[in-house]
């Protein structure tokens, strides 16, 4: 899985340059992208591959002047390296990344009656996704063409969410919400089959996720296999927020 692990961090990288509604920027290699949230997770810095010294201090720079909260992301296996350890970037939270494996496992998947559509405005997606998250939500990001944001509804009314945001080649599938009444009934497994159902049409080379280890489970049952951990390091300079 070496291979795919490796197109997985590309993508990713780009990402930090997918922005319709917040600001990037490639600095010296390093793609950086902030959104007016105040949270550590929001203001980051892509730094995939070790990063050369410079770079890194260009990137830390440009997000403290941004952000009093920022993270790096970088892959499990390089958290430790001196380029990090020596600017006192510790990890903060581990994201594990899922990639589709089996497909075929997607048939059995939608076991409640949820209607997924397209989101018909930015503010019924985040009805859904929740209102605080508004800056990564926009009329800039659902006319994008990189951009799918779903709505699942039932009877009617939005109940649940999901994005896809294309990069690299991929389908990156992200903002799973389902809200709080509709919890523990299949909603989220309806939302995700149906949000990796439209990111397999449009044939990327791999469709992928960030999920929790307790959520494993569920998207092993959509075809979804763990390939690699990516991690936030943030420093005691730059708090993590919450």
């Amino acid at each position: 899985m070496t291979d795919v692990a490796d197109l997985v961090a590309r993508a990713e990288a780009a990402l930090g340059l997918l922005s319709s509604s917040g600001e990037s920027e490639l600095v010296q290699g390093i793609p950086c992208a902030t959104y007016p949230l105040g949270e550590a997770w929001a203001s980051q810095a892509k730094a995939l591959l070790p990063p050369a010294p410079a770079a890194l201090d260009a990137a830390l720079s440009w997000l403290s002047a941004r952000a009093p909260a920022w993270s790096v992301m970088t892959r499990q296996k390089f958290a430790s390296l001196d380029v990090f350890t020596s600017r006192g970037l510790t990890p903060w939270t581990e994201l594990p990344v899922l990639v589709l494996v089996r497909a075929a496992a997607l048939r059995a998947a939608r076991t409640v009656p949820l209607e997924v559509g397209p989101a018909a405005s930015a503010e019924e997606f985040l009805a859904v996704y929740g209102q605080e998250l508004a800056p990564l939500v926009t009329a800039g990001t659902l006319a994008d063409a990189a951009y799918d944001h779903l709505v699942g509804r039932v009877d009617g009314q939005p109940v649940a969410c999901a994005r896809i945001r294309r990069a690299a080649g991929t389908a990156y599938v992200s903002a799973i919400t389902v809200l709080p009444a509709y919890r523990g009934q299949g909603f989220g497994l309806a939302i995700s089959a149906a949000a990796t159902h439209a990111a397999l049409a449009t044939q990327p080379r791999l469709v992928w996720l960030a999920a929790a280890s307790e959520l494993h489970p569920m998207y092993a049952r959509l075809g979804f296999r763990p390939v690699d951990t990516h991690v936030l390091l943030t420093s005691a300079a730059a708090p993590a927020g919450t």
